[in-house]
Formats: C-alpha cells, structure tokens, sequence
C-alpha cells in the first residue's frame, strides 16, 4: 500500500472535516475549486543539473492559508526549493453554496531542461502514482501524462511560469489562466501543458470539473 496516497487522502478528509463536510448529503450543489491567486518566482538549486517534475498537495484553510504540504513526488533537490516558494504564494480557498471551504489544491513544479530551438530532450516527464479516488467523497485533478516545454529558439531566457488550469470532467484542460509569465518563455509553457493528459476531478464517485497549479521553472545553461 503507497505511504504517499494514504497521506494525501488523509489531508484530504481532514479538509472535507474541516470545511465541506456536507458533499456527501448535497452533492447537486454548487461548488468553486481553490486556486492560486499570485506566485513568486523558483529558484533553481545552484550547482545541479537536476530535473523533473515535484508534485505538491497543498493544504488550504477557509482563508486560502496553507496549511501543510504534503510531497506527492519528490525529486532532490528540487523539492525543498518549491515548497519554500510555494509556502509564500497567494491562493484563493474553494466555495460550497456561497461559503469558503478547507481543501487540497495539486501544485505540480517541473523544473524545465534547457533545450533552445526544441532540441530533443528525451522521453515524457515522470508523474506521481495517482491517489485512488475511491478513498474519498472529492478528488482534485490529477496529472496522468506530462512532457517539458521547449525554449523558443534563440533566448537564453529564464524565470518561472507559473498557470492555474481548469480540468473538465473529461479530463482535458479547458481553460489555462496566466498567474507568473516570464517572456518569452510563457507561451512555450501553455503550448505544453494543452497537450497533457489529465485524470479529472471526482465528486461522490462521479468526475466533475477541478483546477491544479502547474509551475514551470526554466533556467539557461550555466555550463
């Protein structure tokens, strides 16, 4: 049994304890996902050439404060610089029937390679084992398949970019919202992420639309 998804479906049902304790006896109402708000920038760990994704769940109270992070997926020495960032953004807290609610959000972090003028870089991007739905009442979003963006040919640009994107119930993205944009590397990161597979978010057993937090970390080539 994976230590990582009963973790996270624990925080999960603490939240629902704590703010939407409800879902299972009204499940026809209206309900608003958590969302990230602002994003300050990631820095790289110096002296590394590390990359990949880290996976972050993200716990929020009724004033959308973070809670706790839980890691999801780790990648030395990746995580420790996306948590520290992380901690500091700025979210939204989900809504039932008009009122604020304590849920998990997902913030996936990739730490980018750098591969000006889409060179190749090789095979798809790791993702985090998925939490079995089944275990809770609600399930945010989940990512299923992922790939790095390419730079746009001759830029030595860097910076995070970070995008709030919305899951329909079919598990495709259907809106990608701008938070943190780094040009001209912002468009790269969006190009991408529309082209990633996605397992949709569930409502007592049924998929429903979600959000999650996809940031982006691109660093030039220091060698």
């Amino acid at each position: 049994m994976n230590r990582t998804w009963i973790k996270i479906a624990a925080l999960i049902m603490t939240a629902m304890a704590a703010g939407v304790g409800p879902w299972a006896q009204q499940n026809s109402g209206k309900f608003a996902p958590p969302d990230v708000v602002a994003a300050t920038d990631i820095s790289y760990p110096v002296n590394t050439t590390t990359t990949g994704m880290v996976s972050l769940w993200v716990s929020l109270d009724t004033n959308g404060s973070v809670q706790n992070i839980q890691v999801a997926q780790d990648i030395p020495p990746l995580t420790a610089a996306a948590q520290a960032s992380v901690q500091k953004w700025t979210f939204k807290a989900a809504t039932w029937h008009g009122k604020s609610a304590a849920t998990p959000f997902p913030v996936h972090v990739v730490f980018n390679p750098y591969n000006p003028g889409a060179t190749s870089i090789g095979g798809g991007v790791r993702v985090p084992a998925a939490v079995p739905s089944n275990q809770v009442n609600f399930m945010p979003p989940q990512v299923r398949e992922a790939s790095y963006a390419f730079y746009p040919p001759n830029t030595q640009a860097e910076g995070t970019v970070v995008l709030s994107v919305s899951v329909d119930k079919s598990g495709h993205s259907s809106d990608i919202r701008v938070v943190r944009g780094a040009h001209p590397l912002t468009d790269a990161a969006v190009d991408v992420v529309k082209q990633w597979g996605f397992q949709p978010a569930m409502r007592d057993g049924a998929p429903a639309a979600g959000r999650l937090c996809i940031a982006f970390v691109f660093q030039r080539n220091l060698s």
